[in-house]
C-alpha cells in the first residue's frame, strides 16, 4: 500500500475491568497494544509504597512532636496493685457485721483464710498501694505533682468489726504518703520504718519518666477522722505542655476509712502464740496509731 494511501485505524475495546485498550493498525505486523488500566494500577501501588516508606522513616527518625501527637494511650501507662497480704502491709480493716464469735480465737492462717472470703472489707487508717508507671511518649514526662482528688468524705459510722494487725511496712522505689486529715492533703516523704510523714515530697524530689522507662510509687494514705473515697491525680509536663492524668484503683476509686466512735467488736492479736481474738477498741487503736491516735508527722502541719 502506497504511503499516501496508508490509513490508520484506531479501535477502543473495553474489558470487564473498565480498562481501555487502544489498537493502532498500520503496516502489516505493526500492532501496538496499550493497557491503561494496569498502567494506572501499578503507578498507584508504587506511589502508595513510597508514601508508606516515607511515613515510616519520618515516624522513626522524624520530629518527636509528631510521634507524640499520634501516640495511643495516656502519657504514663499505669498499673495499680493494692496489697492484700496481712504479712506485707499495714493490717487495719473494717468489716460489716461481726467477724468472729464471742470467745473464739483464730490462728494467723485461719484469719487470712477468713479474710480472703470477704470482699466487703475496707482499708482502715491506712491504704498501701503500689503504682507502677511506664513512659508512653517520645518526650520525657516530668511528674511535677501528685494530689488526692476527693470524691466523698464523711465521718465513719459506728458498728461492724475493726480488725488490726501491726504494720509490717513495704519496700518500694519511691515512698509517698498522704494525710487525709490535713485540710489540703499534700504528698509527703513517707518513712515507713519511722512510721511518720515528713516534708512535702516534691520540695526535695523530681520525677522524670522516659519512653519505656518504669518507675514505682509506693503510696500510703492515712486518715483517723474520715471515710474517704478518692482518685490520685498526676500533674505532668511534656515538652513544656502541662496535663493532668487521673489514676483510679482499677474501675473503682480508692477508699480509706478512719476509726468509728464504736464497733460491734474489735479483733486483733490476742496472745503470744499469734492467735487473733476480740480485744478492747482502745487497745486496737493503740496498736495501730498510738495514744492519742493521730497520723504521725515528722514535720507538724496545720490540720
Amino acid at each position: 500500500m502506497p504511503d499516501q494511501d496508508r490509513r490508520e485505524v484506531r479501535q477502543e475495546v473495553r474489558s470487564g475491568r473498565g480498562s481501555v485498550n487502544t489498537l493502532a493498525a498500520g503496516d502489516v505486523g505493526d500492532v501496538h497494544v496499550t493497557n491503561n488500566y494496569y498502567r494506572v494500577k501499578w503507578a498507584g501501588a508504587i506511589a502508595s509504597a513510597m508514601v508508606v516508606a516515607f511515613g515510616a522513616v519520618y515516624y522513626f527518625a522524624g520530629d518527636p512532636d509528631v510521634r507524640d501527637a499520634v501516640a495511643d494511650g495516656p502519657p504514663l501507662r499505669v498499673t495499680v496493685q493494692t496489697k492484700d497480704s496481712m504479712v506485707n502491709r499495714n493490717g487495719a480493716w473494717f468489716f460489716p457485721g461481726r467477724l468472729v464469735r464471742a470467745g473464739q480465737t483464730l490462728g494467723f492462717d485461719q484469719m487470712a483464710a477468713l479474710m480472703s472470703k470477704r470482699t466487703d472489707r475496707v482499708d482502715t487508717y491506712e491504704t498501701t498501694t503500689l503504682v507502677t508507671v511506664e513512659g508512653n511518649r517520645s518526650h520525657t514526662v516530668d511528674v511535677t505533682g501528685i494530689r488526692v482528688k476527693v470524691r466523698s468524705k464523711v465521718a465513719p459510722t459506728a458498728g461492724g468489726t475493726l480488725l488490726v494487725y501491726p504494720s509490717q511496712g513495704e519496700d518500694t522505689n519511691i515512698k509517698v504518703g498522704f494525710n487525709l486529715d490535713e485540710q489540703v492533703p499534700v504528698p509527703r516523704n513517707a518513712d515507713l520504718e519511722g512510721e511518720a510523714y515528713g516534708r512535702p515530697y516534691f520540695d526535695d524530689h523530681s520525677v522524670s519518666v522516659k519512653k519505656g522507662e518504669v518507675v514505682n510509687f509506693g503510696f500510703t494514705v492515712q486518715t483517723v477522722k474520715w471515710d474517704v473515697t478518692y482518685d490520685l491525680e498526676f500533674d505532668e509536663v511534656i515538652n513544656g505542655k502541662h496535663t493532668t492524668q487521673t489514676v483510679t484503683n482499677g474501675s473503682r476509686p480508692f477508699r480509706t476509712r478512719g476509726f468509728a466512735p464504736a464497733y460491734d467488736q474489735a479483733v486483733g492479736p490476742y496472745s503470744r502464740d499469734g492467735s487473733f481474738g476480740v480485744i478492747p477498741r482502745a487497745r486496737a487503736l493503740g496498736e495501730m496509731c498510738g495514744e492519742p491516735c493521730t497520723v504521725r508527722l515528722a514535720v507538724r502541719t496545720a490540720e
